[in-house]
């Protein structure tokens, strides 16, 4: 049996991060989008026995190191029974180290396909509750559509959705440590207001949304090439805000004519190699 499923990243409209806790994670404040860049991954059974994996990336790794083996794995767990053997082939489109959830969008697909293989033995609740064990974005990579998160992320809220829009995504040559980046957030001396209960009230208008947009991790990370991506991309005509998502690094803007939003991605892709434009997703 096969199956194949689009595996969507996700954006941070807003990220707030508070206090370290005592199990190491971070209580955060959030609102995701799912957007409609996405890896593609293709599910199989087999006889081998094994859960095996191959990525059409270098330097992704197609081991028990991929979140996409390790929800393959907790799926048996659950489950209560030995892998009979099953292949995961994933398509990557979504950059690495880019703050949009890919490898965590790939372990959600790989719960649902494996769901739906063995005849949905869990629900949909259930599934995030799985993916929680692996990773803290995989509950909402699950649920997908516009979402709260709180807690590690992982207690989520569907909100409705954001309005359609055109999204300009660019990772520069850098990639951001998710560790690296809480460390610095650990450094402040004071914590900001939350941005969430603003962007909450704002998510049926799509200028009030550009305007709310914020992520606690750029005032900490206080990176310069990043920093100055989201200076060149709000001086585009037509943007209606930017910001970097989750840890970093990309950066997007958001645009609600498709014409400007398709002439920043022109001239951004003159600096930069990884430029996308994709819209909102539902649920």
């Amino acid at each position: 049996m096969e199956i194949k499923l689009n595996c969507y990243a996700k954006i941070n409209l807003t990220l707030d991060i508070g206090a370290k806790r005592q199990d190491g994670y971070h209580d955060i404040t959030t609102i995701m989008q799912s957007i409609s860049l996405c890896d593609k991954v293709t599910i199989s059974t087999n006889n081998s026995g094994k859960i095996t994996l191959s990525c059409n990336v270098d330097g992704v790794p197609c081991d028990e190191r991929n979140i996409a083996y390790k929800c393959a794995a907790a799926f048996y767990n659950a489950y209560n029974t030995e892998c009979g053997g099953v292949h995961i082939d994933i398509d990557k489109k979504i950059p690495m180290q880019a703050g949009l959830a890919g490898g965590s969008a790939d372990g959600a697909g790989v719960l649902k396909g494996l769901n739906l293989l063995y005849g949905e033995p869990f629900s949909q609740i259930e599934l995030e509750e799985i993916g929680a064990s692996v990773g803290s974005d995989i509950p909402f990579c699950i649920r997908g559509g516009t979402a709260k998160g709180e807690g590690r992320g992982t207690v989520l809220t569907s909100l409705d959705n954001m309005p359609d829009c055109f999204i300009v995504l660019v990772k520069p040559p850098i990639g951001i440590s998710t560790g690296l980046a809480y460390q610095q957030a650990d450094k402040r001396s004071v914590i900001p207001p939350s941005a969430t209960a603003q962007m909450e009230k704002s998510l049926d208008n799509i200028k009030l949304i550009g305007r709310n947009l914020r992520n606690d991790f750029e005032d900490a990370l206080a990176n310069e090439e990043l920093l100055s991506l989201k200076d060149r991309l709000l001086s585009f005509d037509g943007t209606l805000g930017a910001v970097m998502t989750g840890s970093g690094s990309v950066v997007y803007a958001l645009f609600d004519d498709r014409t400007k939003a398709e002439l920043c991605a022109k001239e951004m892709r003159c600096f930069y190699d990884n430029v996308f434009i994709a819209q909102p997703i539902t649920c």
